[in-house]
């Protein structure tokens, strides 16, 4: 039977705890069992690019021998991603009850090789500014070389890790364990967000009365990471929840709506189709580029009441 040494788990608790009295953002938390690298868990690529998780590293007993915790971490990348990965807080300040870790960080492709990409022991301060100590590891700008899911090992020195997951020592060796935060960023995200304009050239709010017939024409805007001339057509949908069936055609020419000197695309969704109703803010668009790629997009809209009958 294998267990975790509960100083491990007293790290984890003390660590969270000052998190969340200093009023710091909430981030994921580590999983366990994430060891062998096939057992990897799998992280969610926030809106932003980027992903922020708390774990631990501590020794691993079992009734044979005390060997090093690793954790590892899977992420889904693009090609051209230039991806950050960065550790936080192993090193902790003078005086703190918290235990510091010496990391180690260790890239690899995807399976079922899981070649060694990149690794880094001292990367922190002062080229992070969000670490205290060169002993915080930290991978900066790799550019990712093709699509796929790719794993990201924390481990504790001296435990450099080698294609496939695995360690280059064995027992304890003087290893050092304790709660760390590690950051993924530069990673596109699993929807790509853009920016929409409803009804352009409405002004800041769009107005929209649900019971109205026709359509509501929405502008697509491009941008450095997104070509709205490349859109699926078919896969779009707006309205209320971004989930309605409601698109009825696009322009065929692409328009620059914004003025940034790209070609932005105006489409057209049914309005009563929209499902819009008093007290709604906002519309949404969802879709598919050619290739597949979804994205959503958010604008802002006031619902107005439709004329009186006599």
């Amino acid at each position: 039977m294998i267990k975790h040494l509960d100083t491990r788990f007293a790290a984890m608790a003390a660590f969270l705890a000052a998190s969340m009295a200093s009023g710091a953002a909430f981030a994921i938390v580590e999983v366990e069992p994430n060891d062998p690298i096939t057992a990897a868990q799998q992280l969610q690529i926030g809106s932003g690019g980027s992903v922020e998780v708390n774990g631990a590293l501590g020794a691993v007993v079992s009734s044979v021998r005390a060997t090093f915790d690793v954790d590892f971490y899977k992420f889904d990348g693009r090609e051209g991603d230039v991806v950050t990965v960065d550790i936080d807080g192993g090193i902790k300040p003078a005086g703190s009850s918290l235990r510091s870790v010496d990391t180690i960080l260790t890239l690899f492709g995807p399976g079922p090789t899981f070649t060694m990409l990149r690794q880094n022991d001292d990367g922190g301060f002062p080229l992070d500014p969000g670490s205290i100590s060169p002993s915080d590891a930290r991978i900066d700008n790799f550019r990712l070389p093709a699509n796929g899911t790719y794993t990201v090992a924390v481990s504790s020195w001296p435990n450099f890790l080698r294609s496939g997951g695995l360690s280059t020592v064995t027992g304890l060796n003087g290893q050092s364990n304790g709660s760390y935060t590690l950051i993924i960023s530069g990673v596109t995200p699993a929807v790509q967000q853009i920016n929409i304009e409803i009804k352009p050239g409405s002004g800041e709010f769009a107005p929209v009365n649900p019971k109205a017939k026709g359509s509501i024409p929405v502008a697509l805007l491009s941008s450095a990471q997104f070509n709205a001339l490349e859109v699926d057509y078919p896969s779009l949908r707006f309205g209320a929840t971004g989930n309605e069936i409601s698109w009825v055609r696009c322009n065929k020419d692409g328009t620059d709506v914004d003025g940034d000197g790209r070609l932005d695309l105006v489409c057209h969704f049914d309005n009563q189709a929209a499902g819009f109703a008093p007290g709604d803010l906002e519309g949404i668009v969802r879709g598919k580029t050619a290739d597949g790629r979804p994205f959503e997009g958010w604008g802002l809209l006031k619902v107005v009441p439709g004329k009186r009958q006599f």
